[in-house]
């Protein structure tokens, strides 16, 4: 992350594990976690779109791989909610 100076925009970076969270969320979340994390998702791959086509897909198979999995899978994860 960085803060930002004087009235600029600062930035966030988003691990591929992160990405992964806020998608499965998406799909298997609860309640405003669900319209929280899917809103975050769409946000990600429209970003990504922007950024190329070569962002995009792999941004996409991300999302994907991990609407499919289950909680278990994440590790660090367990019993978040």
């Amino acid at each position: 992350m960085k803060m930002p100076e004087e009235g600029r925009y600062g930035y966030v970076n988003i691990l591929r594990e992160g990405l992964a969270y806020a998608a499965w969320l998406s799909v298997y979340g609860s309640g405003r976690q669900l319209e929280l994390a899917a809103e975050f998702v769409r946000y990600i791959l429209r970003r990504a779109w922007e950024a190329g086509k070569e962002v995009y897909e792999k941004a996409g198979e991300n999302v994907e791989e991990s609407k499919a999995r289950g909680l278990l899978t994440h590790k660090g994860f367990e019993g978040v909610a």
